[in-house]
């Protein structure tokens, strides 16, 4: 089976700091992905480079089993979902704010057609925010925007979605339903990864764990095998003990 994703040997500095050193990973199709790890551990950075937001200064980032670097911006648009762990939001309403997600489909006139609007109001629908449709972004709430953002990216119907901290803003229920819209996406083909701050969402939702730390791959694998007391304690300094969920069997995450 070929990759969806691959970084073979790849390294970034931020002004000669090294942020990524010599990372190699692979990401298979149709699966959710966490990326954890401390403050500074590179996370975001590894996002920005599959998405080709950032160009590896050494090493290789492969879709598809092609060099990212060998697609253009309007192909990577109908490839690749970004979002950001900074969103920036224009004086538009929320529908106009999904239909950016259309934009790298609309036809030479650009404009939404038919299809790219009913795109839009399914994507508002399952992110619950349809009943803002005709309301200004900028007069929303933290928590509103992130799921607008979030609905952005359902709209450019993309086989790779990539989420820097897509949970935050959102209270309890939105967290969760976050996360079982994104697992629901995987049943459909669509390969996720998201940088999550929460080891409990991770635990409970995804299906392959990268745990990152101080630019470097520190463990890799399924919940129940990267979540041990021992690598909590070694890449998070704090002391946890063995507790699975009684339901799931996944590991909990308490101090």
């Amino acid at each position: 089976m070929v990759d969806k994703i691959r970084l073979e040997n790849v390294s970034y500095s931020y002004e000669q700091i090294p942020v990524v050193k010599n990372l190699s990973l692979r990401v298979q199709t149709s699966l959710f992905y966490g990326v954890v790890g401390p403050n500074g551990a590179g996370k975001s950075t590894l996002l920005k480079l599959m998405d080709a937001y950032l160009k590896p200064q050494q090493g290789t980032v492969f879709l598809g089993g092609k060099p990212l670097s060998s697609y253009s911006l309007s192909e990577l648009a109908k490839e690749i979902a970004m979002i950001p762990q900074h969103s920036h939001y224009f004086p538009f309403t929320v529908e106009e704010m999904v239909l950016l997600g259309r934009t790298p489909f609309y036809t030479r006139l650009g404009k939404p057609g038919p299809d790219d609007l009913k795109i839009a109001k399914e994507a508002m629908e399952v992110t619950g925010v349809h009943h803002l449709a005709s309301r200004l972004v900028s007069d929303l709430s933290g928590g509103e925007r992130q799921r607008v953002t979030l609905a952005r990216a359902f709209a450019q119907r993309t086989e790779v979605l990539l989420l820097d901290e897509p949970t935050t803003h959102l209270d309890l229920e939105h967290q969760i339903s976050t996360c079982r819209l994104l697992k629901e996406r995987t049943k459909e083909g669509v390969t996720a990864v998201a940088v999550l701050h929460d080891l409990n969402l991770v635990s409970s939702f995804c299906d392959y764990v990268f745990v990152l730390d101080q630019g470097k791959l520190r463990a890799e694998g399924v919940p129940a095998q990267v979540f041990t007391p021992d690598l909590i304690q070694e890449v998070f300094r704090v002391s946890i003990p063995r507790l699975d969920h009684p339901l799931t069997g996944r590991p909990v995450i308490v101090p």
